[in-house]
């Protein structure tokens, strides 16, 4: 096995994203670029938002787990890289999981690009980092989960900070 194959690894179950991010020392981010998710965790919700506009707002296990790492001092940032009009989809993220984590004390800021443009220095891709390992998030063309390709190389960590610290600093809190 070479070092590189030593530092990854393909994760396919969707549930470690919270195990991993439970064990978050100092700072976890988050970049969502896809205009929707297909996710079966949310998708009662989210039916009931598109047929009445209703939305629970009950903290859930991830906003325990946010405010628990607020408390300790623990950043928990999140950007979206979304185009105009807002898909149906990022109109339910907005009124009830961003409501409800940003309550919890996430830090979550929306980054808008015009159809077919992207920002420089930002990758195309779904990524966390958490501490110094970065999970890239793979999805189908529907949004659909399909896996999570681990990275603990010391190269990985440094590029997604820096982007990330890119996508951040332009990008607009939700709350403005």
């Amino acid at each position: 096995m070479t070092e590189a194959e030593a530092m990854t690894e393909i994760v396919t179950d969707l549930s470690a994203v919270l195990d991993r991010a439970r064990s978050v020392e100092h700072a976890m981010f988050r970049l969502e670029t896809l205009q929707a998710y297909d996710v079966a965790y949310e998708l009662e919700a989210y039916e009931r938002f598109l047929r009445s506009g209703q939305v629970d707002l009950t903290p859930g296990p991830w906003q325990a787990l946010v405010a628990g790492h607020v408390a300790a001092g623990r950043a928990c940032r999140r950007v979206h890289v979304v185009t105009e009009p807002l898909t149906p989809y990022l109109r339910y993220e907005l009124a009830a999981p961003y409501a409800r984590s940003i309550a919890a004390g996430e830090q979550i800021r929306l980054l808008t690009v015009a159809p077919g443009s992207w920002p420089s220095g930002v990758p195309g891709y779904d990524f966390w980092v958490f501490d110094e390992e970065v999970w890239v998030m793979r999805y189908d063309d529907a949004g659909r989960f399909v896996q999570i390709e681990v990275d603990r190389s010391p190269q990985a960590a440094a590029e997604h900070q820096a982007a990330a610290e890119k996508a951040f600093t332009a990008a607009t809190p939700v709350t403005e």
